[in-house]
């Protein structure tokens, strides 16, 4: 609710800029997101199948290799005596003969021909309890028997003399060293018969496999490894990079998978036929996207300069078409002010050019009606002037005054003699002076003769100072003005309060003003009283009397006679008493 009157109270062209902002903001922001959101996606797919394709062609690389491991496993099928040693009964720990280490030599030797150094090991066991292991680095070895619980026994037996490939583990050569190796195992069966006869294990070193990993042209920020059926790392590119937590996964294809760290992974991954593990390549999408980046911010930077241009071009469309109403409401502002001689230019015959047309009728016709007022107050006020003089004789008041003060001179009482003179030269001061501005000297000297008559009716109650610069007394001000404000402090402030009071009459002449302050430290006003006089101060056209103790008058009669800069200030706390201060140009009679 309040955004919408905030709105609404704004300037029109405010309002028609805002406007504009958001039908040209939303669109191009749509449409920025929209094109960059597409980009991003083909992009992306693009990037995928360029991934799939290179992780084809490793996949590929990887299987050749391996079905030239498979086609080792067949080689026990071309050495009878090799078949005769897998299926002939032996006893644990029964010595071989030599004919059978020399066929057995020859075997191994044909498996490690061309000097393969990825193969680590070779191992055949028989059914009935023949066995012949060479590990890495060690001589043959006669004592092993077949573990039935071994999982790459179970899945041999279950493929049918098919090759079964054993993920990354570990073996012990005799010295106790250990070596990391994957196996590719197959079960040999009797051609007469069909039934198993045992088992041939290869054993390879790993880094073969890592080496056509690496092959492949990666980024550096690429992850590459194989992992089985189960989603196990069977093989990685670099044992230093993580292994997503992905799952199983067959077949091909592209996703998106979580990193560490939550990071986004563009995940490529094809499943061999021969092996049954899963070939997989993660980018970080990040790194995919540098140079969408380009393009991300090269939209920004057009999307920007667009709505740039038209942000201006709409502010100064908004500020052309509402100049003129602009311009209507500052010459309507004058005319609050009571400036009537003001007149709005008429250019066109749209709604504004009848707007300013009934402008124009409608201060002309103000002009006249003041006018008509103006010299109506006039001649009310001079005939009140003249109606109060009539009734009031001056000569007559100052002889009769005079006459008081000589009676009571000759019966001894000073105070009368000084209260009747005191009176008589603020009457002469009040009612003989037509002068529109008067020295502040003058100014003083009547307040001081009135304050002569408070303190004796008053006596010790009333403790008054005046402090006043001298360049200052030589300053215009209006007549009648400062009495008023020290009367308002006698009557308002220390009259209704209890034991002495002081008031303090200060003048301030800075740069072009002149600052006269009455301050006095009666029963001060409270803050509801405080803001009412001032509301009334700013806004009211009456004259005082009692309802504005004297302050209202002497403000609307600087206010008229110099303007809404200067006037009355006032200040006061509760039982700390008022502060007035009276704001008028410094003027000399130069001036």
């Amino acid at each position: 609710m309040k955004p919408a009157r905030a709105f609404r109270n704004q300037e029109l062209a405010r309002k028609l800029i805002w406007i504009n902002c958001l039908l040209i903001l939303v669109p191009l922001a749509a449409m920025g997101v929209y094109t960059f959101a597409s980009f991003q996606h083909a992009m992306e797919k693009n990037v995928g199948s360029y991934q799939l394709q290179t992780l084809r062609q490793v996949s590929l690389n990887i299987d050749t290799y391996m079905n030239e491991l498979d086609r080792l496993t067949l080689t026990p099928y071309s050495y009878k005596e090799i078949m005769d040693f897998i299926s002939s009964p032996r006893e644990p720990g029964q010595p071989l003969s030599l004919e059978e280490i020399e066929s057995l030599n020859r075997f191994v030797s044909s498996i490690f021909i061309n000097g393969r150094l990825d193969i680590m090991g070779v191992s055949l066991y028989g059914e009935k309890g023949a066995s012949y292991v060479v590990l890495p680095e060690s001589q043959y070895i006669t004592t092993y028997r077949l573990d039935e619980s071994a999982d790459w026994l179970k899945q041999a037996r279950s493929r049918f003399g098919q090759p079964t490939f054993i993920t990354t583990h570990e073996v012990v050569s005799t010295s106790g060293t250990p070596y990391q190796v994957f196996s590719i195992a197959r079960e040999l069966r009797s051609f007469d018969t069909g039934r198993s006869l045992g088992y041939i294990v290869i054993d390879i070193d790993p880094v073969s496999v890592r080496k056509l990993l690496q092959q492949a042209e990666t980024s550096a920020h690429e992850m590459m490894y194989i992992v089985d059926g189960q989603g196990q790392a069977v093989i990685r590119r670099d044992d230093s990079q993580p292994v997503l937590e992905l799952g199983a996964l067959s077949g091909q294809g592209v996703l998106q998978g979580s990193g560490k760290g939550n990071e986004k992974r563009l995940v490529a991954y094809v499943t061999s036929e021969v092996t049954g593990w899963t070939t997989i390549s993660a980018v970080p999408i990040k790194e995919l996207m540098k140079d969408s980046l380009i393009v991300r911010n090269s939209i920004a930077l057009a999307m920007l300069v667009c709505i740039g241009l038209a942000i201006a071009v709409s502010v100064i469309v908004a500020y052309r078409i509402t100049r003129p109403l602009r311009k209507l409401s500052r010459l309507m502002r004058k005319v609050e002010q009571g400036e009537l001689l003001v007149q709005f230019p008429v250019h066109s015959e749209d709604e504004v050019g009848r707007l300013g047309h009934a402008f124009n009728m409608m201060v002309s016709k103000l002009s006249k009606l003041g006018y008509l007022l103006y010299e109506t107050e006039i001649r009310e006020k001079d005939a009140q002037i003249a109606a109060l003089q009539s009734q009031i004789n001056p000569h007559f008041l100052y002889n009769t005054l005079g006459s008081i003060s000589m009676l009571a001179e000759v019966a001894g009482n000073r105070e009368i003699v000084t209260m009747s003179n005191n009176l008589g030269r603020l009457l002469r001061y009040s009612l003989s002076n037509r002068k529109e501005r008067v020295t502040l000297r003058d100014e003083l000297i009547h307040v001081g003769g009135y304050m002569s008559i408070q303190k004796i009716r008053y006596e010790e109650r009333i403790h008054y100072t005046q402090q006043v610069p001298d360049e200052s007394l030589d300053l215009l001000v209006i007549p009648l003005m400062i009495q008023p404000i020290v009367e308002n402090a006698i009557n308002h402030g220390i009259d209704k309060g209890i034991g002495s009071g002081r008031i303090e009459l200060r003048a301030v002449v800075d740069a072009n003003t002149l600052t006269i302050i009455v301050e006095d430290d009666g029963i001060g006003l409270t803050k509801e009283e405080l803001d009412s006089l001032r509301e009334r101060m700013l806004h009211s056209k009456e004259l005082g009397g009692q309802s504005g103790n004297g302050l209202l008058n002497v403000h609307r009669r600087i206010v008229l006679h110099y303007g809404e800069a200067y006037g009355l200030t006032l200040e006061s706390m509760p039982y700390q008493g008022v502060k007035v201060s009276m704001i008028l140009p410094a003027q000399r009679h130069t001036e």
